[in-house]
């Protein structure tokens, strides 16, 4: 479904439909978001402030409070709930990585209205970074993922805050496996 131009719920099959015609089916790899990042940034976080908002409805339905002192609570923890928690879903579900012969493509959903597209070819990369910095990265095999390119003649590229030369991948499943599936794509 395509709400906005910039918000298009097929997108990444008519991303992987296209390289399908190109690369056969073992020359892509598509990285997604772990299974994790929803369990811990988007389900446990619901059902936090899900939590919250009982014990306040039962706080002002104990002592009586009059409706307008609850009506603008109750849509304070509306917006908490559609900001982080729907936000966050967002970005489990369109974000994701295709990596063939030719291009790492990242595709970022920030919101409704922005998302961020990244292209660089795979005969840029230098290196692929592994990161499990927490307790639970370790426990349950995920991490982050960074292929670091050489854009040093196109430094210029991009907005100021932004690294060129840079695509983070965090919540990565089996970040290991997945930099040697990188390898042998980028690297024959």
């Amino acid at each position: 479904m395509k709400i906005f131009s910039n918000f298009d719920t097929q997108f990444k099959k008519k991303v992987i439909k296209k390289r399908l015609e190109t690369f056969k089916e073992s020359e892509i790899l598509i990285i997604s978001r772990s299974r994790y990042y929803f369990y811990f940034r988007v389900l446990f976080p619901f059902f936090v402030i899900l939590w919250i908002g009982i014990w306040i409805f039962l706080f002002f339905r104990e002592y009586n409070i009059d409706w307008y002192i609850f009506a603008p609570l109750f849509f304070v923890w509306l917006l908490v709930i559609w900001f982080y928690v729907v936000h966050k879903f967002f970005k489990y579900r369109y974000d994701f990585t295709i990596v063939d012969p030719l291009w790492v493509t990242t595709y970022k959903q920030k919101w409704i209205l922005h998302s961020f597209l990244k292209q660089i070819p795979a005969n840029r990369i230098r290196s692929i970074q592994i990161c499990r910095n927490s307790f639970l990265e370790n426990v349950f095999w995920y991490g982050s993922l960074d292929i670091l390119t050489d854009f040093t003649d196109n430094m210029h590229i991009g907005e100021e805050d932004e690294a060129p030369s840079v695509i983070w991948l965090t919540y990565v499943d089996t970040p290991y496996k997945e930099k040697n599936k990188i390898t042998d794509l980028c690297f024959k």
